[in-house]
């Protein structure tokens, strides 16, 4: 899934599925909340502490994970415990406050790792959003390349904004992710950020042999106590989008994935 932006009821109803491994493609806080982002960041590092299965993030246009934005919310301090400050200092010490996130079972933003699931391993590479200094992310791509040549298993990546000219993505995505994806053919992407587009366009998309996914986000109107999720299941090749209750939209389609197709 994907845009999550701080609903505290969504990231409730996600501790209590039983997924393998639960993907989140950025977005996690909302820029626009009254509440300010360092809030935002305390709650949901305690929210990953506590989490039961495997998680992977990427970060999104709304969670300041970049470099250039490491202390800038220093003032919001006033007025916090001595306990928050503490805990608040620890995340602003960070050069990316998401490095504070990682445990075992965790992969946050601008890693590629191994994930031992209990259905299997899974390569993970998180391609952090790009605000402008976040650097080359050649060298993500061609470590969850060679980890899926080598270990000859699924390669999932998550990278916020769709590729663009695709039903996923629309005429808005991002082109150089279209070109990333045909050069190092990844098994699976997963994006957000164009919340429409899944409505519009199609929750799943194929380039090559890649099979990119983008859950979308409901209208204001339409949003419910659900997000928006699509369940992978490799075991049995299928994708199921599950949209907004309030819509009653579910749809599924089979797929075929070859894990072993490591040639780039």
């Amino acid at each position: 899934m994907a845009d999550l932006h701080f609903r505290g009821e969504w990231y409730r109803w996600l501790e209590t599925q039983n997924a393998d491994l639960t993907v989140i493609a950025g977005d996690l806080l909302d820029g626009f909340s009254n509440e300010g982002l360092l809030v935002q960041k305390l709650s949901f590092s305690k929210w990953v502490a506590r989490f039961p299965g495997c998680l992977a993030l990427s970060s999104g246009n709304h969670d300041g994970n970049d470099s250039s934005l490491a202390g800038f919310e220093i003032d919001a301090l006033v007025g916090f415990s001595d306990k928050h400050r503490a805990e608040a200092n620890r995340l602003l010490s960070e050069k990316h406050w998401m490095d504070c996130l990682e445990r075992p079972g965790v992969v946050t933003d601008g890693r590629t790792a191994v994930v031992e699931t209990p259905c299997g391993s899974i390569v993970v590479t998180t391609i952090p959003f790009d605000f402008g200094s976040c650097g080359d992310m050649d060298h993500l791509w061609r470590e969850g390349a060679l980890k899926r040549k080598t270990l000859r298993i699924p390669w999932l990546v998550l990278h916020h904004e769709p590729p663009a000219n695709t039903m996923v993505g629309g005429q808005i995505g991002d082109p150089s992710l279209f070109y990333k994806i045909q050069e190092y053919r990844p098994n699976f992407v997963v994006s957000g950020h164009i919340h429409v587009q899944p409505y519009r366009g199609s929750f799943a998309d194929k380039i090559g042999e890649t099979w990119c996914f983008n859950p979308g986000m409901p209208e204001q109107e339409h949003i419910g106590a659900v997000p928006n999720h699509i369940v992978l299941d490799l075991k049995a090749e299928t994708a199921t989008w599950h949209a907004s209750p309030k819509i009653s939209k579910v749809v599924s389609l089979y797929f075929r994935y070859d894990p072993c197709n490591y040639s780039w």
